[in-house]
């Protein structure tokens, strides 16, 4: 089975997985029962914490002290299975010490404490950038069939995807005029303040961080390899919450093909009530996110932590099935042309409102907006030169014209 898994998987096809949720739900137990399903089927997986307060190594009752995360390099857990919980500071030595020491040294010339300094050093996204430079590269070497992201809590989640489309702008926007601006004003800068620029190090350590990430957002948005699973409960504001998380996913090219709700209440006389409420609200879900499979999972007797418990969890969760399986097919996101000189863009846009969408253009980029996030579509070239004549939203799907005018 194992070699047969591995030849079928092969290593320019690595499965990704990648569970979020809202703080609480269980997704951590989720992301960890999916790896110990995945390994027993012989796959070589790594189970991987993006969260910054990471849980993972608790679900496995790894024996180890309170906040060794093995120096956040892979660590295995079980036969076929390894564990990473990525290690911020070290990370930071390690692969970004240029800017973390140029950031750390401008803030304490400006009077902020060395201790301060080394905190507020890390930018915002830092962590975001360094677990997505893990990603890209384990895809790249192929060294393992199924890679399980273990999510922040929702919006943080939403974050880092969307970091990638940032980064993307910013390379192809800023850097080389941000670059060659430092170097025109160092002279100049040097005379008339205390305050050093950036060397041309720094700049050469950013653009090799900018290397490492490159493909991540083709990777992400890549439906055959890639695919999220929101896990949820059967509760209104974790609803209304999954419900939001499913629609900005779609919006920045992921594919959702899963939800999972979880801690589900018997039908006892105690519970009686809330078992008519959780059984409405599961109405609902399974309306809402049809045809996407909804798997349900029971409020158990004990906490799941440990291998066993974590195996028991996983049989519930997906019997005798492959848990790499890709629950939907087709994508969020694509352009056609429609015919001589007129394209569309479509893309999956569950549950918006008409007026919960703006649309902008930025040079060769199209801008789009819902609630607080917002994604910068770069346009084909044969695209770019045209503009929108026309933008409709038909039953959660917004369609984009592009034509002379």
């Amino acid at each position: 089975m194992a070699a047969r898994c591995r030849q079928a998987r092969g290593a320019s096809m690595t499965r990704i997985l990648l569970f979020s949720g809202k703080g609480g739900v269980g997704k951590t137990t989720a992301s960890a029962a999916t790896a110990v399903a995945a390994a027993k089927r012989g796959y070589r997986t790594l189970v991987m914490s993006f969260d910054i307060a990471h849980s993972l190594s608790d679900s496995f009752d790894l024996d180890r002290k309170l906040f060794d995360f093995n120096e956040g390099l892979p660590q295995k857990v079980a036969p076929n299975l390894e564990l990473q919980e990525i290690d911020i500071q070290h990370e930071l030595q390690r692969q970004w010490s240029e800017v973390y020491n140029y950031m750390s040294v401008l803030l304490t010339s400006t009077g902020v404490s060395n201790m301060v300094a080394e905190e507020v050093a890390i930018l915002p996204g830092t962590e975001d950038v360094i677990s997505l430079i893990y990603l890209n590269q384990y895809v790249q070497q192929g060294r393992y069939d199924v890679i399980i992201v273990d999510c922040p809590p929702t919006g943080e989640s939403l974050r880092f995807v969307n970091i990638t489309s940032v980064l993307q702008w910013y390379i192809r926007r800023r850097f080389n005029v941000d670059r060659t601006l430092v170097k025109l004003a160092r002279p100049l800068a040097s005379r008339l303040t205390s305050y050093d620029l950036p060397e041309d190090s720094y700049f050469a350590s950013l653009e090799q961080l900018f290397d490492r990430v490159k493909g991540i957002e083709g990777l992400l948005t890549d439906g055959n390899r890639t695919t999220v699973r929101l896990v949820s409960s059967a509760e209104k504001m974790v609803i209304r919450e999954t419900q939001r998380a499913y629609l900005y996913f779609n919006m920045y090219g992921m594919t959702v093909d899963q939800v999972v709700v979880n801690r589900l209440l018997p039908d006892t006389e105690y519970f009686a009530q809330w078992h008519k409420s959780q059984s409405a609200y599961l109405d609902h879900i399974q309306e809402y996110f049809s045809p996407m499979p909804v798997a349900r999972l029971p409020l158990l007797e004990h906490e799941v932590v440990g291998l066993e418990r974590l195996e028991d969890l996983a049989q519930r969760l997906y019997g005798d099935s492959d848990p790499t399986e890709r629950y939907i097919s087709g994508q969020p996101y694509q352009f056609a042309k429609q015919h001589e000189g007129r394209y569309r863009l479509q893309l999956l846009m569950p549950g918006a409102d008409r007026g919960d969408i703006v649309l902008d253009r930025q040079g060769n980029d199209l801008i789009i907006r819902v609630g607080g996030f917002r994604r910068h579509v770069m346009l084909p070239r044969s695209v770019a030169q045209l503009d929108a004549v026309d933008a409709v939203l038909d039953k959660g799907m917004l369609k984009i014209d592009f034509a002379r005018p």
